[in-house]
């Protein structure tokens, strides 16, 4: 922890300056994001490092809004693809490729270890609020990512936003947890009312039978 906090410093004193640039950009149609600490690390912190890396090449990024449309900009040597529930939620998505679905049936719309990485962040609890339609998508998300690939959920651990205990899901035991280097940390909470979590996780190299995460504990 103690590795990460000057960045988290920096990022969070940033802030002012950023929020006035997002709102020129918002105020002549450019893309802008949300001002919060949270997604000033996704954005500043997390997805570059992924863009960097030559081993991830095919991206899915799930839940679009007005404040996301800039990361296919930022994973910009990726293909990137957006999905969302929502056929409104459309007019944000990839340019590359957008998905109108559930994050359920994900295996319907990828070939088997076909992707690099799934990031499913603000979606649990912000709509996959049931506890079998998670179990789906974590299912469909071992089967679509390569050995290897990496899945990072970012959710709220608030009452309003914590339908379950994510950790109690049985197909979370299908990846395994894993140090996300430029924080040095495998989870993280940040400060702030919505106490947003950050998870890294990946599909082993020698992967976990599926049966192994089938049913409920």
């Amino acid at each position: 922890m103690p590795d990460s906090l000057p960045m988290l410093w920096g990022l969070l004193v940033r802030a002012p300056w950023r929020v006035l640039r997002r709102s020129a950009r918002r105020a002549v149609g450019r893309d802008a994001t949300m001002d919060s600490p949270d997604r000033k690390l996704l954005e500043d912190c997390i997805l570059p490092h992924y863009r960097a890396r030559p081993d991830v090449r095919e991206v899915l990024f799930v839940g679009t809004r007005w404040y996301t449309r800039g990361y296919a900009e930022r994973l910009d040597r990726q293909h990137f693809v957006t999905l969302d529930i929502d056929p409104r939620a459309a007019r944000h998505g990839s340019a590359q490729r957008h998905i109108v679905a559930c994050v359920s049936e994900v295996e319907r719309h990828f070939a088997p270890d076909s992707l690099d990485l799934i990031v499913l962040n603000g979606v649990f609890g912000w709509g996959l609020n049931d506890r079998e339609r998670m179990q789906r998508a974590l299912q469909g998300f071992h089967r679509v990512l390569r050995p290897g690939g990496e899945l990072l959920i970012g959710w709220n651990d608030v009452p309003g936003h914590r339908p379950f205990d994510l950790h109690s899901v049985p197909a979370l035991a299908l990846f395994e947890p894993f140090r996300f280097e430029p924080l040095g940390l495998q989870a993280l909470t940040l400060p702030g009312d919505n106490r947003h979590c950050f998870e890294f996780y990946r599909k082993p190299l020698a992967a976990v039978p599926a049966y192994e995460a089938t049913a409920y504990r």
